[in-house]
């Protein structure tokens, strides 16, 4: 059986700082990116698995929806094996629970995989969530990145994932 845990993120232009010092009297310069919304980030859609630990994920152009969630699963399903079932560990996102995804859920049952719920508010149960708080603070190569072209380089080679 593959258990996999789905979630997604944004990943920012200017990541949050973490912690520094300096001399008294030498402020810190922390670069910061002039554009918002979508133009200052990457949305991103994952999933981990558990015993493994690999990464999968995908840029989702825009806000991300319900339909880049079923394609997202779809692209799982296309992996699974029936004789080997996969199980994939969701939040109850809208995004995640709306009539787009569930329209697909015997069909990727078919395939071998089954999508489930965690609990309500239960971020603690995902581990994912600690993918990208890896990939936030420690993976990538910058704090900083000048524009979303030299971010989506920067995610790419950060090591911790497979983009499918």
């Amino acid at each position: 059986m593959k258990l996999l845990f789905l979630d997604e993120a944004a990943i920012w232009l200017t990541q949050p700082n973490t912690y520094t010092w300096r001399e008294v009297g030498h402020p810190m310069e922390v670069p910061t990116s002039k554009a918002r919304g979508i133009t200052a980030r990457l949305n991103l859609m994952g999933c981990v698995d558990y015993i493994s630990g690999e990464v999968q994920y995908r840029e989702i152009e825009g806000n991300t929806s319900g339909q880049d969630t079923k394609n997202f699963i779809q692209t799982l399903a296309e992996q699974a094996d029936p004789a080997c079932p996969t199980i994939v560990f969701a939040d109850r996102a809208s995004i995640h629970t709306c009539n787009v995804v569930f329209a697909e859920k015997e069909n990727w049952k078919k395939c071998g995989l089954i999508v489930v719920y965690l609990p309500p508010y239960s971020p603690e149960l995902n581990p994912m969530e600690g993918k990208w708080r890896q990939l936030k603070y420690n993976d990538l190569p910058e704090r900083h990145f000048e524009n979303k072209e030299d971010l989506r380089r920067g995610v790419g080679g950060a090591n911790w994932g497979v983009a499918v």
